[in-house]
Protein backbone atom coordinates (compact mmCIF):
# COMPACT_ATOMS: atom_id res chain seq x y z
CA UNK A 1 0.00 0.00 0.00
CA UNK A 2 2.72 2.50 0.97
CA UNK A 3 4.70 1.69 -2.17
CA UNK A 4 1.68 2.46 -4.34
CA UNK A 5 1.04 5.70 -2.45
CA UNK A 6 4.66 6.77 -2.84
CA UNK A 7 4.85 5.85 -6.52
CA UNK A 8 1.61 7.73 -7.20
CA UNK A 9 2.88 10.75 -5.25
CA UNK A 10 6.03 10.76 -7.37
CA UNK A 11 4.03 10.43 -10.59
CA UNK A 12 1.77 13.35 -9.64
CA UNK A 13 4.72 15.44 -8.43
CA UNK A 14 6.85 14.95 -11.54
CA UNK A 15 3.86 15.61 -13.82
CA UNK A 16 3.21 18.81 -11.81
CA UNK A 17 -0.47 17.89 -11.56
CA UNK A 18 -1.15 18.57 -7.88
CA UNK A 19 1.33 19.42 -5.16
CA UNK A 20 -1.33 18.90 -2.46
CA UNK A 21 -2.14 15.40 -3.72
CA UNK A 22 1.56 14.54 -3.99
CA UNK A 23 2.15 15.86 -0.46
CA UNK A 24 -0.71 13.95 1.15
CA UNK A 25 0.06 10.69 -0.65
CA UNK A 26 3.78 10.93 0.13
CA UNK A 27 2.90 11.85 3.72
CA UNK A 28 0.72 8.77 4.11
CA UNK A 29 3.49 6.58 2.67
CA UNK A 30 6.13 8.24 4.86
CA UNK A 31 4.06 7.60 7.98
CA UNK A 32 3.43 3.92 7.16
CA UNK A 33 7.03 3.27 6.12
CA UNK A 34 8.40 5.17 9.11
CA UNK A 35 6.29 3.06 11.47
CA UNK A 36 7.49 -0.11 9.71
CA UNK A 37 11.10 1.00 10.23
CA UNK A 38 10.44 1.56 13.95
CA UNK A 39 8.68 -1.81 14.29
CA UNK A 40 11.71 -3.45 12.66
CA UNK A 41 13.90 -1.86 15.34
CA UNK A 42 15.38 0.83 13.12
CA UNK A 43 15.51 4.61 13.17
CA UNK A 44 13.21 6.28 10.65
CA UNK A 45 13.95 9.45 8.68
CA UNK A 46 12.12 11.73 11.13
CA UNK A 47 13.93 10.27 14.13
CA UNK A 48 17.30 10.74 12.46
CA UNK A 49 16.49 14.32 11.43
CA UNK A 50 15.30 15.07 14.97
CA UNK A 51 18.53 13.82 16.53
CA UNK A 52 20.64 16.06 14.30
CA UNK A 53 18.33 19.06 14.69
CA UNK A 54 17.98 18.64 18.48
CA UNK A 55 21.76 18.72 18.95
CA UNK A 56 22.09 21.89 16.89
CA UNK A 57 19.09 23.45 18.64
CA UNK A 58 20.62 22.75 22.06
CA UNK A 59 23.94 24.34 21.05
CA UNK A 60 22.28 27.44 19.60
CA UNK A 61 19.44 27.98 22.08
CA UNK A 62 20.66 26.16 25.21
CA UNK A 63 17.26 24.49 25.49
CA UNK A 64 15.95 21.07 24.56
CA UNK A 65 13.96 20.72 21.36
CA UNK A 66 10.81 18.78 22.15
CA UNK A 67 10.01 15.93 19.76
CA UNK A 68 6.43 17.14 19.33
CA UNK A 69 7.53 20.66 18.39
CA UNK A 70 9.95 19.25 15.82
CA UNK A 71 7.38 16.82 14.39
CA UNK A 72 4.69 19.52 14.21
CA UNK A 73 7.05 21.78 12.28
CA UNK A 74 8.14 19.04 9.88
CA UNK A 75 4.55 17.97 9.22
CA UNK A 76 2.79 21.35 9.25
CA UNK A 77 2.11 21.51 5.51
CA UNK A 78 1.00 17.88 5.32
CA UNK A 79 -1.27 18.18 8.35
CA UNK A 80 -2.81 21.39 7.03
CA UNK A 81 -3.48 19.73 3.67
CA UNK A 82 -4.82 16.58 5.28
CA UNK A 83 -6.95 17.92 8.12
CA UNK A 84 -7.23 21.06 10.18
CA UNK A 85 -6.45 20.00 13.76
CA UNK A 86 -5.20 23.30 15.11
CA UNK A 87 -5.99 26.98 14.48
CA UNK A 88 -2.47 27.59 13.10
CA UNK A 89 -3.23 25.06 10.36
CA UNK A 90 -6.11 27.22 9.06
CA UNK A 91 -3.74 29.67 7.34
CA UNK A 92 -0.51 27.98 6.40
CA UNK A 93 1.85 29.82 4.09
CA UNK A 94 4.22 27.37 2.50
CA UNK A 95 5.69 26.23 -0.76
CA UNK A 96 3.58 23.14 -1.38
CA UNK A 97 5.88 21.93 -4.14
CA UNK A 98 8.90 21.92 -1.83
CA UNK A 99 6.86 20.38 0.97
CA UNK A 100 5.78 17.57 -1.37
CA UNK A 101 9.34 17.12 -2.62
CA UNK A 102 10.81 16.74 0.85
CA UNK A 103 7.98 14.47 1.99
CA UNK A 104 8.81 12.20 -0.97
CA UNK A 105 12.48 12.29 0.08
CA UNK A 106 11.53 11.27 3.64
CA UNK A 107 9.29 8.47 2.40
CA UNK A 108 12.02 7.18 0.06
CA UNK A 109 14.51 7.29 2.93
CA UNK A 110 12.21 5.13 5.06
CA UNK A 111 11.70 2.81 2.09
CA UNK A 112 15.48 2.39 1.83
CA UNK A 113 15.77 1.71 5.57
CA UNK A 114 13.50 -1.30 5.04
CA UNK A 115 16.00 -2.63 2.47
CA UNK A 116 13.35 -2.69 -0.23
CA UNK A 117 14.30 -2.46 -3.89
CA UNK A 118 13.52 0.94 -5.36
CA UNK A 119 10.76 1.11 -7.96
CA UNK A 120 11.30 2.61 -11.41
CA UNK A 121 9.42 5.77 -10.34
CA UNK A 122 11.63 6.18 -7.30
CA UNK A 123 14.70 5.97 -9.53
CA UNK A 124 13.17 8.56 -11.88
CA UNK A 125 12.56 10.82 -8.86
CA UNK A 126 16.18 10.31 -7.75
CA UNK A 127 17.37 11.45 -11.18
CA UNK A 128 15.02 14.45 -11.09
CA UNK A 129 16.22 15.33 -7.57
CA UNK A 130 19.90 15.20 -8.47
CA UNK A 131 19.33 17.24 -11.61
CA UNK A 132 17.03 19.87 -10.06
CA UNK A 133 18.10 20.04 -6.41
CA UNK A 134 21.70 18.92 -6.26
CA UNK A 135 22.64 20.24 -9.67
CA UNK A 136 24.41 17.13 -10.90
Amino acid sequence: MATEQLDTAIEIFLAERSDVAALTLAGAAEEILGQAVKLAGGENAMQQAYEVTAKTHKLLHRTELRWQDFADGENLARNAAKHMRAPEEANVTTDLRRAAQWMIVRACSNYDRLNLERTDRMRVFDNWFYENEVGV
